[in-house]
């Protein structure tokens, strides 16, 4: 990001304005970077959730003494619990689900706040 931000115009005019190597870092370069990795990792989010999820429904990811929605679908999906008991599927299922769409629409929604360059 900083390579791509290092030729924009107006690092070349701080740059001929005489500001200093620190100063374009820390008032140019820093703040017109961070924007992205912040968003970025706001979409990471869901994956790693999803991740986790996947690996404990088949049965690799967190040990039974520790809590795990991916565990809980797994546990709920047994043939005896769907039909005598639907929620213990219904709710971890929308728990997942809904985390994961919540931090996509904060994701999408810092995207547009802190994207300068989007805005007319």
């Amino acid at each position: 990001q900083f390579l791509a931000l290092r030729e924009q115009e107006y690092v070349n005019a701080a740059k001929v304005a005489g500001a200093s190597g620190w100063h374009i870092i820390s008032r140019h370069l820093l703040p017109n970077s961070l924007t992205p990795i912040i968003v970025a990792l706001t979409f990471g989010i869901p994956t790693a959730i999803f991740t986790e999820a996947a690996l404990s429904f088949v049965g690799v990811g967190i040990l039974p003494p520790q809590a795990s929605w991916g565990q809980m679908v797994g546990d709920a999906s047994q043939p005896g619990y769907i039909q005598t008991d639907p929620h213990m599927l219904v709710f971890p299922v929308l728990a997942i689900g809904m985390t994961m769409l919540g931090f996509t629409f904060l994701g999408d929604g810092m995207r547009d706040a802190l994207d300068v360059r989007g805005t007319d």
